[in-house]
């Protein structure tokens, strides 16, 4: 269902495993993707975040207007991460065809 939101142009998915805070605007979103995250963003990346809950998921990407944000928030239930590995990264990298099968609410 998300899939139908992102640009088509959006092949790689980064999902953050840690929460951050959702009411970030999209030029802060870029600053920590390129700062923290270590990935510039592109056309070809969407970055995926929750929140603390886990009930809200934000969307970052670039598209053809510029940067773009979506949210979305889940009435009930949690959005279920991938673990993080031990001494890894706190994000996982996925296509975008991988998308369905990350997110159970």
């Amino acid at each position: 269902m998300l899939q139908a939101f992102l640009p088509q142009s959006a092949t790689r998915v980064v999902v953050y495993l840690e929460p951050i805070n959702i009411r970030w605007g999209a030029r802060k979103l870029g600053v920590f993707c390129r700062d923290v995250v270590g990935i510039e963003p592109d056309q070809r990346t969407c970055f995926l975040f929750v929140n603390a809950r886990r009930d809200t998921l934000l969307a970052y990407f670039l598209d053809g207007d510029g940067e773009q944000t979506i949210t979305k928030k889940l009435d009930k239930g949690a959005f279920l991460l991938p673990a993080p590995e031990a001494g890894s990264e706190p994000f996982v990298i996925f296509r975008r065809s991988a998308l369905a099968r990350l997110f159970r609410s």
